[in-house]
């Protein structure tokens, strides 16, 4: 990677999608560091979000019988103020974004909930395009072992939906094997985003 400075740099918007337990945050966070030691100011953030929607949401997901029209106004909502209050902001500064899920994951799991498809798209027409989505893909059943226990989307039925739904989506998607190990993932990854931001 050779050396860019942070003023030849405008904002950039890459999205990490994906199931639960597909490594999303392991590797949003390592490639966050990755480009923010070589000189590339990068945010790194999450939905649901740091802020008061989001903080809400993370209790409200704890509960196993909300529906998914509910969810998906939640998700949507804490979405619309992490764009104001985050995102754009940061690319307004040439920063790089580094966002776990964004409106691909509405869509992928509260349409598993039954939600209408179209519906859900429609909702968040507001929302910025990401300029790269990368999709962390995985066997759910090796995503189920590597997942955190508590969540209500955390069940092999309902990821092996809530992927096929990702997958109707995969010419929108960058598709990264999530099954390699560590390593091989993230160097896949750099090269992947290094190339995206011709580093």
């Amino acid at each position: 990677m050779t050396e860019k400075s942070i003023s030849e740099m405008t904002g950039k918007f890459i999205v990490f999608e994906g199931i639960d337990g597909s490594g999303k945050s392991t590797h949003a966070k390592i490639l966050s560091e990755w480009l923010n030691s070589n000189g590339i100011k990068t945010l790194h953030t999450k939905e649901p979000s740091q802020g008061k929607i989001g903080i809400l949401l993370r209790d409200y997901l704890k509960v196993k019988t909300s529906s998914g029209r509910v969810d998906a106004l939640l998700f949507t909502a804490d979405r619309a103020e992490h764009l104001e209050q985050d995102i754009l902001p940061a690319m307004k500064r040439g920063e790089v974004v580094v966002c776990e899920r964004y409106k691909y994951s509405t869509i992928a799991y509260q349409t598993t909930q039954g939600e209408d498809t179209d519906w859900l798209i429609g909702l968040n027409e507001f929302a910025r395009e990401p300029d790269l989505v990368i999709l962390m893909d995985l066997e759910p059943s090796v995503a189920l072992k590597r997942s955190e226990e508590g969540e209500k989307f955390e069940a092999l039925g309902f990821l092996t939906k809530t992927r096929k739904n990702y997958m109707k989506f995969s010419d929108h998607f960058t598709i990264v094997d999530a099954s390699k190990s560590k390593d091989e993932v993230q160097e896949e990854l750099r090269r992947i985003v290094g190339d995206f931001l011709n580093l």
